[in-house]
């Protein structure tokens, strides 16, 4: 007659909670590493953009001179463009300011938080969300007054070039400053979108 096999000891609670207790630091490990190299990813990915594009090339002409009519053409400056109606029709007149430019892709996110935050000239209200241009964007007013023109300004960020473009309006009209400013910064944003394809 043979004697049954012994059941297997079991592991006392001590072992059981030191077991889960490595495996939990361990993945803790894991984790802190995978964050910490993804941060260093961010701060030292340069983004899509090695360079200031032509500025007052991301605007075409046909929807500048229906936000401008009175225009001839943008005015370079180093990494922006104007475009304005002729001083003689006086200090409420129409224009479109563009500026662009390009640093690294975590420097591109912190400038435009930090932009968005800045009030001093705009309105208090937080600026408003804008979908379906460049990775993240937004738009805010100058402060509303009906003696004064509107005035609207997007500003976006593709990949790690940051972009603000600020429609003027010879009257009080802000959806209309809305409008105009929303349609040159989408285009603006397609135009260096399929620069980069």
């Amino acid at each position: 007659m043979t004697t049954p096999p012994g059941r297997p000891a079991r592991r006392p609670f001590r072992e059981w909670a030191s077991l889960i207790a490595l495996v939990v630091i361990g993945l803790l490990v894991i984790t802190s590493l995978s964050f910490v190299g993804w941060k260093h990813w961010q701060r030292n990915h340069t983004g899509d953009f090695s360079a200031e594009p032509h500025s007052c090339e991301l605007v075409t002409p046909q929807t500048i001179h229906r936000l401008v009519p009175t225009s001839h053409g943008g005015r370079d400056g180093k990494g922006s463009c104007s475009w304005s109606a002729p001083r003689e029709e006086g200090p409420k007149r129409t224009g479109v300011f563009l500026q662009a430019f390009v640093v690294t892709e975590d420097l591109a996110v912190e400038e435009l938080h930090e932009d968005r935050d800045n009030t001093l000239g705009w309105e208090k209200a937080p600026p408003a969300d804008v979908t379906g241009i460049g990775d993240e964007a937004f738009i805010r007013f100058r402060t509303a007054d009906p003696e004064r023109p509107a005035v609207a300004q997007v500003c976006f960020r593709l990949s790690n070039m940051v972009v603000n473009i600020t429609y003027t309006r010879a009257d009080s009209d802000r959806e209309a400053a809305r409008a105009g400013a929303v349609d040159a910064a989408r285009e603006a944003a397609d135009h260096l979108r399929a620069s980069v394809r």
